[in-house]
């Protein structure tokens, strides 16, 4: 059986038309800004209901296209409003609640929430009136409105936490299936992967442009070494990422081990080639001045929202048999 993961045209001029927008106007750059992300041209672009059906108000393109474009969405550190809401409207939607129409077209605003205790911490709310819980393996859509909360400093002032009581809003719906859960992992998954590839640029451009004892620090063989680390890292998890898409796509038995082993190596991806971008940068990666900082502080946002499933538990892998390109 073979597996053939070339890119369609549909993905390519997919990719290639958000690659430019979100080049233009969600440069890594604006985040010095500390402007809250504005994401009615995601929304009307189609990004947060990319892979529903046109019927209940999506684009109507599979997984595959979706996982494609949160790659991107990582490597331009986009709010993670843009990935509580497309998962947000997909609970909305299992449920047959008529409000995720609302939240696909961008006129409802979702926030990621991580419950501690008995609060919330809402993340980046900005206009948010509604917060998608990520409680283990368990997501919570709950309503918060304009309930006012505390201001937390944990992440820095580039990513606003606020945390709202208990008792602050009305679960609008809730949900422990596993492939909706699946979705939400494969989702995060491909963001931790935009970081790992981003952090891998920004570390290669640096390496170029910066000099010591007379040529860039790239032409030594440590850092070299380092680069080299990094791409492999992300290579390994773009790989695993197009083989969780498919299976969760086509609906194959091991998609649960897939979207697990990928949650896996995306973070440890992730974070390390964040750590190892700060260590190449020098003096300057631990500053404001450079933007890698954006790019960690990101990767462990992700990295705390639910919780892995145990891939112990899951079905075993099986060989793969159809293309990345193939829609249903």
């Amino acid at each position: 059986m073979t597996c053939d993961l070339n890119r369609s045209e549909d993905q390519r001029q997919i990719l290639d038309t958000a690659a430019a927008m979100l080049e233009a106007q969600y440069p890594v750059s604006r985040l010095r800004r500390r402007d809250p992300d504005d994401l009615s041209g995601l929304a009307a672009f189609g990004a947060l209901g990319l892979a529903l059906p046109e019927a209940q108000g999506g684009a109507g393109f599979s997984l595959a296209e979706e996982a494609l474009l949160h790659v991107l969405l990582g490597r331009h550190v986009v709010s993670t409003r843009v990935l509580a809401a497309a998962v947000g409207a997909r609970l909305l939607t299992s449920t047959g609640d008529g409000l995720a129409f609302e939240v696909i077209a961008g006129g409802t605003a979702v926030c990621a929430a991580i419950p501690v205790g008995g609060d919330m911490l809402l993340v980046d709310r900005s206009s948010a009136s509604l917060a998608l819980v990520f409680d283990n393996r368990r997501l919570a859509l709950v309503e918060i409105g304009d309930a006012a909360g505390r201001q937390e400093t944990g992440l820095g002032r580039s990513i606003p936490v606020e945390r709202l009581g208990a008792g602050s809003g009305r679960t609008v719906a809730t949900s422990s299936d596993d492939g909706l859960l699946g979705v939400a992992d494969l989702m995060i998954s491909a963001q931790l992967l935009g970081i790992a590839e981003g952090a891998r640029d920004l570390t290669v451009a640096y390496a170029q442009m910066r000099h010591q004892f007379g040529q860039p620090i790239g032409g030594f063989q440590a850092v070299k070494h380092h680069c080299a680390n990094m791409a492999i890292a992300a290579e390994t998890v773009s790989a695993q990422l197009d083989m969780a898409a498919l299976a969760a796509r086509d609906g194959r038995d091991d998609a649960s081990f897939q979207i697990a082993a990928l949650r896996r190596l995306a973070t440890a991806a992730a974070l390390g080639n964040v750590r190892t971008a700060i260590q190449v940068h020098g003096g300057i990666g631990f500053s404001a001045e450079a933007d890698v900082h954006h790019y960690l502080k990101q990767a462990h946002l992700l990295s705390r929202l639910g919780q892995p499933a145990d891939l112990l538990a899951l079905p075993a892998p099986l060989a793969p048999h159809t293309s990345l390109s193939e829609r249903d």
